[in-house]
């Protein structure tokens, strides 16, 4: 029996971090796909609040972000781990070689995720003891509103596959975008009913953007401050806008969520 729980349980892994949701494509599953192309990697200390969210048995599963002591924020679909085979990575540009390992204590995924579909793809993680700051490891500042404009650049870091369905790096890359205004977004993506309120766009050109395992990652503007969270786009960098959950948008959420008052 427990062979047959590692078998499911690898699996899973293989669903949730590989398809983790076909960035954007239109499929009969629930999944986004995330992962950098095009970028390069990047030494310790350069984006201290990057986060490895990863499964017990040591795969890199998505990314995440720190926002306070006990917090990291992340997509929603990045969470259909159960919270005991979860654990969380800091400190490091390596996913492989942590700078310190954090377990889960709860896990808050927006009330309304996936309703409709790829809409609210927000989550938090709580972890049970807070995480020790330091040189390499920090909180990022959130986004309390939109102030973007067309064009404007921005910066996504992850441990995403070089080509699509494929594995993770183990090394940190950081890649540069431009900030996309929605109106045109949506006259670019294949399905704009998959965009909502809630979303902002990156002007992907074709050999550069998210793919597998990138999925849950910080986007930041010019001023390190987060402004999105790898939600999808089609796989993988090919010229489509990828998709972010807007940290402005969901500011309130985050804020009530970490407070302990939010009514989603």
């Amino acid at each position: 029996m427990y062979k047959i729980v590692i078998i499911l349980l690898s699996a899973l892994a293989l669903w949730t971090s590989c398809a983790a949701r076909d960035i954007g494509r239109v499929t009969n599953s629930n999944s986004i796909e995330g992962r950098i192309i095009g970028g390069y990697a990047i030494e310790k200390g350069v984006a201290p609040y990057q986060a490895s969210i990863q499964n017990t048995f040591g795969e890199h599963v998505c990314g995440g972000s720190i926002i306070a002591p006990q917090w990291i924020l992340t997509a929603g679909h990045c969470m259909d781990w159960p919270k005991k085979y979860l654990k969380i990575i800091t400190g490091t540009v390596e996913w492989k070689n942590p700078g310190a390992v954090y377990l889960v204590d709860d896990i808050k995924v927006h009330c309304l995720y996936n309703t409709p579909m790829y809409h609210n793809d927000i989550a938090l993680v709580r972890l049970t003891e807070p995480i020790v700051f330091d040189n390499y490891t920090a909180a990022v500042q959130l986004a309390t509103n939109n102030t973007l404009q067309d064009g404007d650049d921005l910066a996504l870091t992850g441990w995403g596959s070089q080509k699509a369905w494929g594995n993770a790096i183990n090394n940190l890359n950081k890649v540069s975008l431009e900030y996309l205004d929605y109106t045109e977004c949506t006259k670019s993506v294949k399905n704009s009913k998959f965009l909502g309120d809630g979303h902002i766009c990156t002007s992907t050109k074709s050999g550069k953007g998210a793919c597998s395992y990138d999925s849950g990652g910080p986007l930041v503007d010019a001023n390190q401050v987060q402004v999105g969270v790898v939600n999808g786009g089609e796989p993988c960098a090919l010229g489509y806008p990828d998709t972010f959950a807007s940290v402005s948008y969901f500011h309130d959420w985050i804020v009530s969520t970490i407070e302990g008052t939010s009514a989603c």
